[in-house]
């Protein structure tokens, strides 16, 4: 088991042993989807749409 840090509110992600390149994870503190990157070393990355939904929320909330 490995972990690392949800690139979006930076809790702990924890990786399984038997995890490939391009599997899908979520953040149980923030429910990002995120995508295995690279395993050796670990990293992770959120899926794209679901980036372009947080970057969509931010630009709402600051325009109110």
């Amino acid at each position: 088991m490995q972990t690392a840090k949800c690139p979006v509110c930076n809790s702990d992600i924890i990786i399984e042993e038997d995890a490939f390149e391009g599997d899908l994870a979520e953040c149980a503190n923030c429910g990002a989807e995120l995508e295995i990157i690279f395993l050796h070393p670990l990293q992770i990355a959120i899926v794209e749409s679901d980036l372009d939904e947080e970057l969509a929320g931010r630009t709402e909330e600051e325009e109110v």
